[in-house]
């Protein structure tokens, strides 16, 4: 699933979405197409000569699609393979924990030993050209690239599953238009050729200001329960589980268990 936010913390309904299906060559090179047509390019001037500084590298961003969907743990029912595309960022989570002997340390240094979770979708993808050319280098292939260009080496975590994160070029870390959230902002139009002016009403502001903090909470922690998010932010049983399943509806956590032991993680 590839998913693109126009706000940082992914709070507000998602811009564009496409859920990818077919063939893993097919899986894989939609998922590049969808990146690459978000991904902008700048450019600096070295003496009579243009450079273009792209957001991202394409190539990279494939190379983590790719060992997503190769290494991903395919027990989890009901799970997928996510991208999602931020103003400063983009993420790749993969469903599943490291293969024992790997760390988060090892794959942030470009060191990782080559451990197939499942070497039939290796070995099918390594007879493909343009996949899987030398298995079992694709870290050290994201971390030596993101060095050669200058751009920020991408961060590996492990949670409920290993996400890896690529932040925007900093040359490109210009701040963009901030988007008004869907469904919970009120326009109010003036006159003909008078200009559009956005009225937030104050309480919505605060319940998108919570759900905020309950998606950093998520990134850092991995989860979130009701009373962690009481404790957070101040509210009552029942608005807390109004807000987190607000979360839910809009794609961003999925919960997992009862109302009294639910437990929210990044959808």
């Amino acid at each position: 699933m590839c998913v693109l936010f126009r706000e940082t913390v992914g709070a507000s309904r998602y811009a564009d979405r496409k859920i990818v299906t077919g063939t893993l060559q097919e899986v894989i090179d939609s998922t590049e197409a969808f990146l690459d047509r978000y991904i902008a390019v700048g450019a600096r001037i070295e003496g009579w000569k243009r450079v273009d500084i792209p957001e991202y590298s394409i190539e990279v961003l494939r190379e983590a699609v790719i060992n997503a969907v190769v290494h991903r743990d395919y027990s989890r029912r009901g799970e997928r393979v996510r991208v999602f595309y931020y103003p400063d960022r983009v993420e790749v989570h993969s469903p599943g924990l490291l293969l024992p002997g790997i760390t988060v340390e090892q794959m942030q240094r470009g060191e990782v030993q080559s451990k197939l979770r499942n070497p039939v979708l290796a070995g099918l993808l390594s007879t493909l050209p343009g996949y899987m050319e030398q298995i079992g280098s694709g870290i050290r292939f994201m971390v030596d690239e993101t060095r050669r260009l200058d751009l920020p080496a991408p961060q590996f975590r492990e949670m409920d599953e290993v996400m890896v994160t690529f932040q925007k070029a900093p040359a490109l870390r210009v701040p963009g238009p901030r988007l008004p959230y869907q469904g919970e902002t009120l326009w109010e139009e003036q006159e003909e050729n008078s200009p559009e002016i956005v009225v937030q009403d104050h309480r919505a502001q605060q319940v998108e200001k919570r759900l905020v903090q309950a998606l950093h909470y998520v990134q850092e922690h991995g989860f979130i329960t009701n009373g962690i998010y009481r404790q957070l932010t101040g509210v009552t049983d029942r608005t807390a589980h109004r807000d987190l399943e607000r979360l839910v509806e809009r794609g961003r956590l999925k919960g997992n268990g009862q109302r009294a032991a639910r437990k929210y993680v990044l959808a």
